[in-house]
Parts: structure tokens; sequence; C-alpha cells
């Protein structure tokens, strides 16, 4: 039998917290030498963190720069830019339909090296104890069911709309070179819940219940778990599906199961810990991160799109200062205001706040993470799941307490929620999405001063699927 390589991603150092950064994420090898040591399997495994952090997937295009533009983040002010194509949802331009096209074939070529590893656990599972099988095979998959669930929130529905009949998007759950098991959007965010349950079930274990996500130190497999999808970090990801297919209650369940064990392990960024002032601030509010990607290059990500001092107009993405005011309500001691759109400037006429979030810092830890999943988003679904608004504002409450922003009643729960998503994930990819969950049918212009003019939304939550992938089905 003819043997079949595949090109599986591996890491070949990964014994520090910052070593597995600097490393050759692909290697042409047989499976039966990747999958014959354990350290082949937490290569392969490591190797599909690392490409997660790749600019066609959170490393930028679903954090910081495309889909922000697309939610009316930044001000593109120029005609010519990608950016202005984006914010005007012209998404049959070339320019978008690239950018969409390596989100997908990124996307599904990591849910592919999944697969591959998935298989392998069952074949190769003896050189493993079962502590790291049962730690790896639950990573395996709930990086499956991440990267389904983003592409879902793309190319997808609005789901509460329910348009089943003519979106269908395929669900891979096998490696496989050719068949592609399409899916209604009710049984694809039915798989991405089952693989979820499934990755809870498998993490029952996980260290991070009993040592916490954060480990001073050497790294290793079974330490620094905030930096892996660990068991507290795949019940906020369980919650966030739940509540994107409307299963409030079970959104409202696998939230206070991060929402118990918070101020343990998770506990509230300190106010003097994010100060601008500092050399050392904690912009990513570190210690309140239950999942984050550590990528060395995050600076770059400020330099090249948010540094008003060096970029032009045209090419920098910041927001109107007038529409920072807004949204803060003239709150300076906002934490988030404070740590990361303080600075303001005027260029060409227009007064402009620099998003910082992502500037350089001498903390060597925070400085480096692109958050994925913070404990602030366990409070705001738990707040939308209650069933009675003064049940609501209590958990909402708890995070404007820590954020140095007066606490509301029930009554202003639902603006106060849309604005703390616009407030607490800036730069993080989330407000475009929250937009679509809701199908919204409006939402505030990035270009406007005043923050008062609405873009009409309909049809702009529908991107087109791939041309290549509709060409050959």
């Amino acid at each position: 039998m003819k043997k079949l390589f595949y090109s599986i991603l591996v890491v070949l150092s990964t014994w520090s917290c910052n070593s597995w950064l600097d490393v050759q994420p692909y290697d042409q090898v047989a499976e039966s030498v990747a999958f014959s040591s354990f350290s082949g399997f937490e290569n392969a495994l490591n190797g599909i963190y690392i490409e997660l952090n790749s600019t066609s997937l959170y490393g930028q295009y679903l954090s910081c720069e495309m889909i922000e533009l697309m939610a009316q983040r930044y001000n593109a002010n120029s005609s010519t830019a990608y950016y202005y194509d984006l914010q005007q949802y012209s998404y049959t331009e070339s320019s978008c339909k690239n950018r969409f096209a390596s989100i997908w074939s990124k996307a599904y070529n990591l849910i592919a090296n999944t697969n591959l590893l998935l298989k392998n656990c069952e074949e190769y599972n003896s050189v493993l104890s079962e502590e790291y099988y049962k730690l790896i095979k639950g990573e395996a998959y709930a990086l499956r069911a991440l990267l389904h669930f983003d592409i879902f929130r793309l190319w997808g529905p609005s789901y509460v709309i329910r348009e089943s009949d003519n979106v269908l998007l395929p669900y891979y759950k096998q490696f496989t070179l050719d068949e592609r098991p399409y899916c209604s959007p009710e049984d694809f965010m039915k798989n991405v819940v089952e693989d979820l349950k499934m990755a809870v079930s498998l993490l029952e274990n996980d260290p991070v219940r009993t040592e916490g996500g954060r480990n001073e130190g050497i790294y290793t497999f079974t330490s620094w778990r905030n930096l892996r999808l660990n068991y507290y970090a795949v019940q906020l990801l369980l919650a966030r599906a739940e509540l994107y297919r409307g299963e409030k209650e079970a959104a409202l369940r696998a939230a206070r199961e991060v929402i118990d064990v918070q101020e343990q392990w998770f506990p509230w960024i300190k106010r003097e810990s994010i100060s601008s002032g500092r050399d050392d601030a904690d912009r990513v509010f570190y210690s309140e991160i239950l999942f984050g990607l550590q990528n060395s290059s995050v600076s770059t990500l400020y330099s090249g799109f948010f540094n008003g001092n060096n970029l032009s107009s045209e090419a920098l993405l910041a927001p109107l200062s007038e529409q920072i005011y807004k949204i803060f309500n003239n709150n300076w001691d906002d934490y988030r205001y404070e740590a990361y759109l303080k600075t303001s400037e005027i260029i060409n006429g227009a007064s402009y706040n620099f998003f910082e979030k992502y500037k350089e810092t001498t903390d060597t830890v925070a400085g480096t993470i692109i958050p994925m999943l913070r404990v602030s988003e366990a409070y705001y679904i738990a707040a939308e799941c209650e069933i009675e608004a003064t049940d609501g504002v209590k958990w909402l409450n708890r995070v404007l307490s820590h954020r140095g922003v007066q606490e509301i009643s029930a009554n202003q729960l639902a603006t106060t929620l849309e604005l703390e998503y616009i407030r607490e994930f800036f730069g993080e990819g989330q407000l475009f999405f929250y937009y679509k969950r809701l199908n919204k049918s409006a939402i505030p212009a990035a270009n406007d001063p005043t923050y008062s003019r609405m873009i009409d939304m309909t049809n702009k939550y529908r991107i087109p699927i791939p041309e290549d992938e509709t060409k050959y089905n």
C-alpha cells in the first residue's frame, strides 16, 4: 500500500512560555512518526494554536482589523482603501473576496489538522497517559468547535431568522480529502454544541480547575492553561454558542460555571495595572483572560494599523474622538478608556483616538496576548439570559463596578449591555457578531462624529461563500 503523507502542524521546541512562539509550524512527516510519542501529539496540537495567530484568522482579520471594520469601529476615510470596501460591505470587491477566501481556507485547513489529531488519538493512544489523552482530545474537540463556530458566524445566516433553506455549510468531523458534509444552520450549530460538550467532558480533570489558568515559571502542557482551550474557556465558548442559537437557559448554565470560580482563578484587573503612564501597562486585562493566543508579534499590529504618529490618515485605523466620548459617556475613569483609547490627535482637521490595546509594553506576558475569551463575557451572557431584568442587571453591575463605571438600574439593562460589547471587546472581533446574532437592523456609522447616523444592515450580514468552494460543488 502506498504510504500517505500529510502536512501536519508541528512545533519543534515547546519548553518555555515564550519559546513556543518562535518556531517553524510546518513539516511533512508520516503519521506513524509524528504520533509515535507524547511530544509528537503536543507538537501537533501546539502547531494548531500557533496557526490561529495567522493573519487570516485571529492574528489580524478576525480580531482587530477586518471584522472590526465591518462593525464600524474605525473611520475609514479613503475611497481607495480596502478599509473603505469593508465598511461599505462591498463583499464582491476583490480586496474583500480575497480576504474572505483566505479565512475560509485557513480555518478549514486547521479543522483538517484537528481531525487528523483526533484520529491519531485513537490509533496511537498507547503513547499517551490517560491524563494527556483526555487533555489533548478535549482541546482538539474545542478547537474544531471554535473554528466551525466562527465560520458559521461569518457565512451562516443571522440565526434568529432561520434561513435554513438556502445556507448550507460543511461541518467536518473526520479527516477527509474529498467529502463535504453540508449541514443546515440548525444541524451545524448542533454539531458545534456537541463538540463543545464532548470537550467539557474530556476536560473534567483539567488542572485549571485546581490550579487556575496562570502558572509562573517553566511552560509545560499542564501549566499556563489560559494559553489553551481549558475547561473554563470551553464552558464560556459553549455559553456563547448556546446563546447564539437562542438556548438561553443552557447558555446561563454554562456561563455560571465560569462566574462561580472567576474571583478565585481569573480575578478582576486592578486599576493600577492598566495606567497608560506605566511602561508595563496591562492593556489586555490579562488576569481576566480565560483563553488568549500568545503572539510575539502583537506590537506590530499597533505599529502597522493604529499608531497615529507614524501612519497616514488613509492607513490609520482609528475611531473619531467624538464617538469615543459618547461611547464612554464622558467617563474618563472607565478602565477601557484609560487602558487603550485615551490618546487623541488632530489629523487632517479631524480628531481621532488612537487604539493602544496592542501597543508595546514591557510586560512580557500581557504584551504578547490576543484575547479570545474573557470572564466579562460570562457576566454579559448571564445578564442577557436571566428571565428577569432585575436578576440580569446584577450580573452586569458586577462588571461595571470593576470598570470604574456607575452601576445601572434594570430598565437600562439592554442599552447598557450593547454599550458594553462596544467598550469591552474593542479590537477583539466580537462586536460584528453581536450585531449579527441579534440581527440588528441598523448600527452606528463609523464616519459620523455625532454617533447618530445609522447604517441599514439589510443583507449586510450575508457574506458570499468563496467562489472556489462553490465552483466545485
